[in-house]
């Protein structure tokens, strides 16, 4: 049988601070024969120990209490988990982001500024402070079984991707030099306790990409790199990640998000099972020995996969990872068989599964989630490109093309990509066609899953209504926002009067736009926040006034 040795479920929000959640998961975990359960914070370490190398309990006692006592109740929270992990036979990772730190190291080692206020990442200060700190984790939590690094990211306190220090070494230290400085350090530590050092290659650009697989292959071929199923981050109409299966002698391990960060944030069901079946035998055939699967989103609170339709693509992962001769028909019927739940609860809201009573419910609910998948590629893409921020409307033109052609660019993993996309007569007509067609088929969701004949409750049929009322709604957002950035932009490259005629109607589509979503939430009780939050008709009007802005520079 084909399986990953290596097969995980990641927390990657609050959720993981509460009990139920902790037992959803662990439940899920044994069930379907994942063997590890990831715990993912940026600063999740720094939660859990001083380091009493520099902050002694005394110190903690007088200066910084609340941090002190939160530390002690989190370390014998973090130890009932590993607890119950080992019952069955699951290992328990960390997952952070490094080099992170308290702002109050700064008072204990004040040069760690400069006097311009910047902090220096090449201070040899922090190999010392990463290993001190990794070292005092082990001593109280020793039944963690490894750590996964983010290291120098943008979202790292002290990092090299977001330095703003010009001091001497920071001119005459290359990047390569300072991954490999910080993951030695990291790596006597937990090799040294006999734990994992897993390294994440989270990177903007290609080039990025092979400088944090070489730094790793200089320190040790024991460190497992981790690639994202995707280049650059969860976008499912991007191609298969390149560095998939060329990291020398780094074993590898593949990540997937089943919630929906960047495909509808459980609130707009869909399925990714069979892009997912892909990826994984692609990676597996490369030769991949691990994989995970992410539940929920650090900045989305109250939200997870369990409470959504798009569970079935933690069954995917988790069933084919295990068997990549397992069929998708037999994930689609176990999701069913299982019990469904609706996306107008947050996850901490009791529900019971619902179970339909028609035995070819689930034919029905395969097709629609994956008729949703289809639509929403036209609506929440242009071209395959992202454009949007996490679902929601850019703040203007600028930053939606900035978004789609720069922040995430396509073009080191598809040469001219952004072409497709540039604002030309041509590209405008496809994709104003692409944006109908989204529409049109989003839509026809309703009849696809023709909720009537499934056997399901009252509440629950009327649920998946709503839930379709929000993707059409999504649908219509995203044609009328697509279309103000591209008309108003060809206005600005033409000036003619007709042209800015045109462009000048899409302000009143979009006041129309946010009004109408206004009127759909006037008594938003009853759904979750994120589907307004998505639809948000402040930011509808932000970016109105950012395309008004620029029709009166024409």
């Amino acid at each position: 049988m084909k399986s990953f040795g290596f097969r995980g479920y990641e927390f990657h929000s609050a959720r993981m601070w509460q009990q139920s959640q902790i037992d959803i998961a662990l439940d899920f975990i044994r069930k379907y024969d994942l063997n590890a359960l990831i715990f993912h914070e940026n600063d999740l370490i720094d939660q859990l120990v001083f380091p009493e190398k520099y902050f002694d309990n005394d110190m903690m006692w007088a200066y910084w209490p609340v941090r002190r006592q939160g530390t002690l109740y989190r370390r014998d929270f973090i130890n009932k988990t590993i607890r119950k992990c080992k019952k069955q036979n699951t290992r328990f990772y960390l997952e952070v982001k490094e080099i992170d730190i308290v702002d109050a190291i700064f008072e204990i080692v004040p040069d760690l500024r400069q006097a311009d206020g910047t902090v220096c990442p090449n201070n040899p200060f922090w190999p010392e402070f990463m290993t001190a700190k990794l070292q005092e984790l082990f001593e109280f939590y020793p039944d963690i079984a490894g750590i996964i690094v983010s290291l120098g990211t943008r979202e790292s306190p002290v990092s090299v991707a977001a330095n703003r220090c010009h001091c001497e070494r920071c001119r005459t230290t290359s990047d390569f030099d300072w991954y490999v400085s910080i993951l030695k350090s990291m790596f006597t530590a937990i090799d040294g306790a006999g734990k994992d050092l897993i390294v994440r290659d989270f990177a903007y650009t290609a080039s990025q990409q092979s400088l944090m697989i070489k730094a790793c292959e200089a320190v040790s071929d024991k460190i497992i790199i981790s690639l994202k199923a995707e280049p650059h981050d969860y976008y499912p109409t991007f191609p298969i990640n390149p560095e998939i299966g060329h990291t020398g002698k780094l074993r590898e391990y593949i990540e997937f998000d089943t919630w929906g960060q960047f495909f509808g944030m459980g609130v707009s069901p869909m399925s990714l099972a069979e892009d997912i079946e892909m990826r994984l035998h692609d990676a597996y055939d490369k030769g991949a020995d691990g994989v995970w699967f992410r539940s929920d989103w650090e900045l989305m609170p109250d939200a997870s996969v369990h409470c959504s339709p798009s569970l079935v693509n933690l069954y995917a992962g988790a069933m084919i990872s295990r068997d990549l001769d397992t069929k998708l028909d037999d994930v689609y019927q176990t999701w069913v068989k299982d019990g469904l739940f609706s996306p107008m609860y947050q996850a901490s809201e009791f529900q019971a599964p619902e179970h339909p009573t028609n035995p070819e419910a689930w034919k029905k609910l395969r097709d629609y989630m994956k008729a949703s998948w289809t639509a929403f590629t036209k609506t929440s893409y242009i071209l395959g490109h992202q454009y949007l921020e996490s679902d929601q409307p850019p703040y203007t033109i600028e930053k939606g093309f900035e978004v789609m052609t720069v922040i995430h660019s396509r073009d080191d993993w598809e040469p001219n990509a952004s072409a497709r996309v540039s604002v030309t007569k041509e590209n405008m007509a496809v994709i104003f066609e692409e944006k109908r067609q989204g529409i049109e088929e989003t839509k026809a969701l309703y009849g696809i899953l023709d909720v009537d004949s499934l056997g399901v409750s009252e509440k629950f049929a009327k649920d998946m209504r709503t839930t379709i009322d929000g993707q059409v709604l999504y649908a219509e957002f995203c044609d009328v926002t697509t279309k103000a950035m591209y008309l108003t932009s060809w206005a600005e490259k033409t000036k003619s009067k007709e042209d800015i005629l045109v462009a000048e109607k899409t302000v009143d589509d979009l006041e129309a736009m946010a009004r109408k979503i206004e009127d759909y939430f006037k008594d938003d009780s009853d759904c979750p926040y994120y589907l307004y939050s998505r639809l948000h008709p402040v930011r509808i009007r932000r970016f109105k006034e950012n395309v008004r802005l620029h029709l009166e520079r024409i």
